[in-house]
């Protein structure tokens, strides 16, 4: 469905991966990457990421964050952006959009998740968001 995108992530307890792997399945979208062991400069070749993060304290992840910063120029290229969170989502995105901004991408859509225990069923509104956006 969707040419050239990938989709990165970070999750320390598993929810925001399988929020990654929900819209991989969705999307049709092989390439999904840890950004804990995945290199900015994997990314370059492709014309649209979709990054998530869990919210620690109100705020992106500190790995989200300084992945972001190493990102190779990103110009023309476009990002999606997502998260789960059990309370607030803060400033997640505020922050998450400047942070794309300054390597060159422009943000389109910022989907979230909350819920206490994630199952897939949390993960279908926030998709069907992207679906959408992404068939205009």
């Amino acid at each position: 469905m969707v040419m050239n995108s990938c989709i990165l992530y970070v999750s320390l307890t598993g929810n925001t991966r399988k929020f990654a792997e929900n819209i991989s399945n969705e999307l049709k979208i092989p390439a999904v990457f840890d950004i804990t062991t995945t290199e900015p400069t994997a990314v370059k070749d492709f014309d649209m990421i979709i990054l998530g993060t869990p919210v620690h304290g109100f705020n992106p992840s500190k790995e989200s964050v300084a992945f972001i910063k190493r990102l190779p120029n990103g110009e023309g290229k476009q990002a999606i952006l997502f998260c789960t969170y059990r309370l607030w989502k803060g400033r997640v995105f505020g922050k998450l959009k400047g942070e794309m901004k300054k390597r060159g991408y422009s943000t389109i859509l910022c989907v979230s998740a909350k819920a206490k225990e994630f199952t897939d069923n949390d993960f279908v509104e926030p998709i069907q968001k992207i679906v959408k956006t992404l068939t205009k």
